[in-house]
């Protein structure tokens, strides 16, 4: 049997509210147990951990499949193969990103014009390493935190490798971003030699999951025409649709759309003749 970990920290909540969202409800006794389990044939256990330790859990056999970030997959070193991405993060329904900050007032305009040996300060002493040696071949005091990594600067470090969702903590710090140094995602993870049978269930855990997050960005139409304005609307419907029928001077039809498109959408085919559109959350859209 499988077992599943799970992140803490800041990306807790929005991925026990996606496993919600795909029918994978995580069920434990109190809000803060480290053990739990959900409803879905194969994961016997679903446990919880530090993002940062995530991939090597993984990784030795500890456990079996994990959601966790593509920064902590990178500065582990750990190896294992993603099964799936999914793009959110703790405030957004998109990623983040790690960047380099230096003060407002630095003179700095590009990493290029940081000073030989300049102090960073950052919680990813691998990527920082890489990235200065390797990327921009460049000398730097790599000077490992463990959080606060903004408030270290200036006494402690010239500059931050951070994480960035918003901006809005190096604002309040008065520092700006020089550049992005990596552009992350929440990953499904195995380890690079799973079991069949692990692979088997990680897929069918990224399938809902993916249908789940689809779901938050379509809608379903509904749509009814006189029969006499069928083709002039079936010309608005997208590529995917399918009848569900009508009589012999109505034709009903559903599609689905993406949310920024629908307000469009529904414009269009009332132009066109539809007569009646019925707009429809959706709580999975999964393809296979």
């Amino acid at each position: 049997m499988v077992t599943l970990v799970l992140p803490t920290g800041s990306l807790h909540e929005p991925t026990l509210r996606l496993f919600d969202a795909a029918g994978l409800t995580v069920h434990r006794q109190a809000s803060r147990a480290l053990r739990a389990h959900v409803d879905f044939p194969g994961i016997e256990r679903v446990v919880f951990g530090k993002p940062r330790e995530i991939p090597g859990l993984v990784a030795d056999g500890v456990v079996d499949l994990g959601l966790t970030g593509t920064d902590w997959i990178e500065e582990s070193g750990a190896k294992v193969e993603v099964v799936h991405e999914f793009q959110y993060s703790k405030t957004t329904s998109a990623g983040w990103r790690v960047v380099l900050a230096v003060p407002v007032d630095h003179p700095a305009r590009t990493a290029a014009d940081l000073p030989a040996g300049v102090r960073v300060a950052s919680e990813y002493p691998a990527i920082a390493r890489r990235y200065f040696e390797e990327e921009l071949g460049q000398e730097a005091r790599i000077v490992h935190s463990h959080g606060s990594t903004e408030a270290k600067v200036p006494d402690l470090a010239d500059a931050v490798l951070e994480i960035v969702e918003t901006g809005d903590t190096l604002r309040h710090n008065d520092l700006r971003e020089l550049v992005v140094v990596r552009r992350c995602a929440v990953q499904l993870v195995v380890a690079t030699q799973a079991d069949p049978v692990v692979r088997a269930t990680a897929e069918k855990v990224a399938l809902l999951l993916k249908g789940a997050r689809a779901a938050t960005e379509h809608a379903l139409l509904t749509v009814v025409a006189p029969a006499d304005c069928w083709d002039r609307v079936r010309q608005e419907l997208p590529r995917y649709w399918w009848l569900l029928g009508g009589d012999p001077e109505t034709v009903v039809a559903q599609a689905t759309y993406e949310l920024r498109g629908v307000a469009e959408a529904i414009t269009r085919l009332t132009q066109a003749g539809a007569v009646q559109v019925v707009e429809t959350p959706m709580r999975k859209l999964v393809t296979a």
